[in-house]
């Protein structure tokens, strides 16, 4: 399949010098429905409402294949089987050659990849439960698996409003602050979902995805595309939207914030007018998931709006050499243009052996924190370096994956050969499975954790 993108792959997440870890990153790789059952997949999952048994059977399906993550942690990735619990069939037992062939017709189907980053902000909660639940609720929602493209933004929009609303319906169960309100937890979420040539692009708050461009071949540097712009609370557009809820925005340290106007803590009973309301500048993001603080009652809607800017690019690996998700963490620290090029560059000058993309963007932020003398934000970092299909072999790094989405789940060839090094096939090759045996893990090297594939 010329029309599917071949890509390296790794991911970086560090703490940073904060208290808590609230950065955290989910990674699928999954078969596509055929044409024939992605309607049925989207009936047979509209009307569940429990998305946590959804998550159950996808890591289940994942157990069958052989590959998941070890334990949970701030990177984690999964590969899926299936889209649907029954397609997956039960490999623990010896196949026969017949049942082997009957099997591999179904991996030469399309995969589609989902890849997210979430910066959680007033606790854990929100970003973990998106990292749990996002993805599972986008592919419920009508359109999703359209060809059409304004339809799967549509149903993007659609997914992030259900995860914001499905976080409202968990609040309760969520730890409450220090003076015993409800929890004010919150997450921005940049998220992109790769199928065929396309990527499809979401994004709510200051997570940011940036595009690695080189329009001629003689370029030495690499151009940034921006894909994604912050929702910052300062933008006329989302200040318009804030005021005409009922919200504001306040500096506090320099920093634009929207307002959090709640009763005074010492008031008992209903709000009335007379009560005594607090204007708090709390929140430096005009949209997130979660920050359910932020309901408006008069217009029924959230200052903090869940609604994503959604995008749509076609992807071409002569041009797009590199695609970035990262954390305020990075691009605090990192204009996107040397971001870009110092992928283009470490992949010149690093062999096999050396650290990936992302460990090395993720360590020089962290880096670039301490010369500061500043206490370094939670910093994450996904990095896919595509490839052109046909193209020269690639020296893979130690902490990479290639992945092939024409080769199906069990044909992404698995790095640590002798010499590291993936020839990027022609034609669709027929070797490669994965070996049942392999797993993911997350491995700490001074300071920083990176994912070691």
């Amino acid at each position: 399949m010329d029309d599917a993108i071949i890509f390296r792959m790794s991911a970086f997440s560090e703490q940073g010098g904060r208290k808590y870890m609230e950065d955290v990153v989910e990674i699928r790789i999954e078969y596509e429905p055929t044409s024939s059952r992605s309607e049925d997949y989207t009936k047979s999952q509209r009307g569940q409402d429990n998305a946590e048994s959804d998550s159950s059977k996808q890591t289940e399906s994942a157990l069958r294949g052989g590959i998941v993550a070890a334990e949970p942690g701030p990177v984690s990735a999964m590969w899926v089987e299936s889209l649907a619990s029954e397609d997956a069939g039960d490999h623990s037992a010896p196949l026969s050659d017949g049942k082997v062939e009957e099997e591999r017709v179904v991996d030469t189907r399309r995969s589609v990849a989902f890849f997210a980053v979430f910066d959680g902000h007033g606790g854990r909660e929100a970003a973990h439960f998106a990292r749990e639940h996002l993805w599972d609720l986008l592919k419920r929602q009508r359109g999703f698996w359209s060809k059409d493209h304004a339809e799967v933004c549509a149903a993007l929009r659609k997914g992030f409003i259900a995860c914001h609303h499905a976080m409202w319906k968990q609040l309760p169960e969520w730890p409450k602050t220090i003076t015993g309100l409800p929890s004010t937890s919150g997450t921005t979420a940049s998220v992109i979902v790769i199928r065929g040539v396309h990527m499809y692009v979401a994004h709510v708050g200051d997570s940011a995805v940036v595009v690695g461009v080189k329009e001629n071949e003689s370029d030495i540097t690499l151009q940034a595309l921006e894909v994604t712009q912050d929702h910052k609370p300062e933008l006329p557009k989302e200040k318009e939207r804030i005021e005409r809820l009922g919200g504001s925005v306040m500096k506090k340290s320099g920093v634009n914030r929207v307002v959090w106007k709640r009763p005074r803590l010492t008031h008992n009973g209903p709000v009335r007018r007379s009560t005594v309301i607090d204007q708090i500048p709390f929140l430096a993001v005009a949209r997130s998931l979660g920050d359910l603080w932020s309901y408006d009652f008069y217009s029924g809607e959230f200052v903090v709006s869940p609604e994503p800017d959604t995008t749509v690019m076609t992807l071409d690996p002569k041009r797009h050499r590199y695609i970035i998700l990262g954390s305020d963490g990075l691009w605090n620290m990192m204009p996107p243009k040397n971001a870009v090029n110092m992928c283009y560059n470490h992949d010149k000058m690093v062999g096999p052996k050396g650290m990936s993309c992302a460990c090395r963007l993720g360590c020089t932020a962290l880096l670039f924190w301490k010369e500061r003398m500043l206490r370094a934000d939670n910093t994450t970092v996904i990095v896919l370096a595509l490839q052109e299909r046909g193209g020269p072999t690639i020296p893979m790094h130690r902490d990479e994956i290639m992945v092939d989405m024409a080769q199906g789940i069990d044909h992404i060839p698995f790095p640590g050969t002798q010499y590291n090094i993936y020839e990027v096939p022609k034609v669709e090759r027929e070797d490669g499975l994965f070996n049942e045996e392999d797993e993911i893990y997350g491995e700490e090297h001074e300071g920083w954790t990176c994912l070691e594939w």
